[in-house]
């Protein structure tokens, strides 16, 4: 197979606008609060961000691995996977509505769903079948990453349809995000360990603590570029394009915890406080790459697109 390894100028240029929009627009206070961050989300959708899944009026999944490589590295809090995936198989009332940010999706297998409590529509995912579903009732729950998830119950109400196109799309979403926290923690490690002296030299120089962060940094570098490939290639209806997404949600999810644990390990107790660096990013990271089912679908839905060839 031969697909691109590399964003278009117009997708770069996607990139820096939205990486213009969360450096003013997602400081500290906002990313760390859990809270769902309105006003943030907001802004995104006046961008189009939220609109990039959005059958016919989306960018396609070369600008979501765009976008969501830079909400990672911002920690930017809110359903973005989710939202990529609700927008791509509700109907077009409704996803509208989700598009533009009056109305807020969760999507995912109950009773546990991820900004229930903040959201207007909710998506309920049940092996290979999607439903458009109605809340009877949402209870908030805490969960490591700090976010709002809820305990719903849930009444379907019509299935929906593309589900595996807005699956695909939903892991280069995920995939991007989590390669671009993973490559925010390992900057702050990287910087951490230029400036931090111990025995008279920065404890960069010594290769305990040099090598892991290298490791990570590669692990993290072919996860961007499998995330790239795999969104390209669905842009360009490649046979593969389903399989390389899967494949590059599992590689992101992976390489971004392995850089949470050596950012951990480089930043010492500090890295384990609230108020420190990476301990709230960290825990997200962890959170997201283990939700409930996802490791095993993913891994099912590769091995499935690898016997379909």
């Amino acid at each position: 197979m031969s697909v691109a390894l590399t964003l278009t100028e117009e997708q770069r240029a996607l990139a820096e606008v939205v990486r213009s929009f969360c450096r003013t627009h997602c400081p500290d206070e906002v990313w760390r609060s859990g809270a769902f961050p309105a006003e943030f989300w907001r802004g995104l959708a006046e961008l189009g961000v939220l609109s990039l899944a959005v059958p016919g009026e989306g960018g396609g999944a070369g600008d979501i691995a765009a976008a969501g490589a830079e909400l990672g590295r911002a920690a930017a809090p809110g359903p973005w996977a989710a939202t990529v995936f609700a927008t791509h198989v509700l109907p077009s009332e409704l996803s509208a509505q989700v598009a533009d940010g009056s109305c807020v999706a969760s999507a995912g297998a109950p009773p546990l769903l991820p900004w229930a409590p903040a959201a207007g529509v909710f998506v309920e995912t049940d092996g290979d079948s999607v439903w458009l579903a109605e809340a009877d009732s949402v209870e908030p729950v805490e969960v490591l990453g700090g976010e709002q998830w809820g305990r719903v119950a849930l009444t379907r109400v019509q299935p929906l349809e593309r589900v595996e196109a807005a699956t695909a799309l939903s892991d280069i979403a995920a995939a991007a995000y989590l390669s671009g926290a993973g490559r925010r923690l390992l900057n702050l490690a990287v910087e951490h360990a230029r400036v931090r002296v111990q025995f008279g030299r920065p404890i960069g120089t010594f290769q305990a603590v040099a090598h892991p962060l290298v490791n990570s940094g590669l692990s993290l570098t072919a996860a961007e570029k499998l995330t790239t490939m795999a969104a390209l290639a669905l842009d360009d209806g490649h046979p593969d394009g389903t399989a390389l997404a899967a494949a590059a949600r599992c590689s992101g999810g992976r390489a971004a915890v392995e850089a949470a644990e050596v950012a951990h390990q480089t930043f010492g107790a500090i890295g384990y406080s609230v108020e420190g660096p990476i301990g709230p990013l960290s825990q997200r990271i962890r959170h997201q790459a283990s939700r409930p089912g996802c490791a095993d679908k993913v891994a099912a839905n590769y091995r499935r697109k690898g016997r379909e060839r």
